[in-house]
């Protein structure tokens, strides 16, 4: 993957603030950085989280990301994956007079969430938990203040963002070095050679990157950082 005559069809799908249609997301230029080191031009094209899935069996696309290995479509056999770009850390909110602060204090307590938002499988498969499904992150902070929920799964920055623009702020306690989930993201290519060799391509410019300081990643905390080049 090492020459430029063709551009690599790239699958993704529209996320606030990490994948946008103008380029600008997190993901857009940390996308575009790993395929700079690869030294091969890369057509992002956005869809549907459906669409760009089946992009890949039909052929239309060589890879898409972000993905995550709950969402991953079909047997597992059929793809590759690079290792982590990102991790997605689930954090836990719960009010500072409760004195929760573990998911082992909430059996028989309600936990906020939010449709569509992946915890992994060691959160949704947990039945001890009984979770309450909200539209978004304002919902279940407004009902944790309320008292409506004993605690709310959330991630960073979305859930931190609506905490820190609330005015009752200083009662809601979270510990972003102590996730309860470390969920890995990453590309998926096809299962075949040309796959393969895809996903090592990308495996050696995260490596690279890695290297250099621009990208940051611990598998123990679920700290990320991308540092886009200047």
């Amino acid at each position: 993957m090492d020459d430029t005559k063709d551009s690599v069809k790239i699958g993704s799908f529209f996320i606030s603030r990490l994948i946008e249609e103008d380029g600008t997301g997190l993901f857009n230029k940390l996308n575009n950085a790993l395929f700079i080191e690869m030294n091969k031009n890369v057509e992002l094209n956005l869809s549907s989280k459906n669409r760009v899935r089946r992009g890949i069996t039909n052929g239309q696309l060589d890879g898409y990301f972000p993905e995550l290995w709950e969402n991953l479509p079909g047997e597992k056999t059929q793809y590759v994956v690079s290792r982590p770009i990102f991790y997605k850390r689930v954090i836990l909110f719960t009010l500072k007079s409760s004195g929760l602060t573990k998911l082992s204090d909430f059996e028989n307590k309600l936990l906020g969430a939010v449709e569509s938002f992946s915890y992994g499988k060691g959160i949704m498969s947990n039945p001890h938990l009984a979770l309450s499904f909200q539209q978004d992150d304002i919902a279940n902070i407004k009902l944790l203040l309320n008292g409506r929920l004993s605690g709310v799964l959330g991630g960073y920055p979305g859930t931190v963002i609506v905490v820190k623009g609330n005015n009752r702020t200083n009662e809601i306690h979270y510990d972003l070095d102590k996730p309860v989930a470390i969920i890995e993201s990453f590309y998926v290519c096809k299962n075949n050679p040309d796959g393969v060799k895809l996903c090592n391509s990308i495996n050696k410019a995260i490596e690279s990157l890695l290297r250099k300081g621009v990208l940051e990643l611990n598998e123990e905390t679920g700290f990320s950082r991308f540092n886009p080049p200047e």
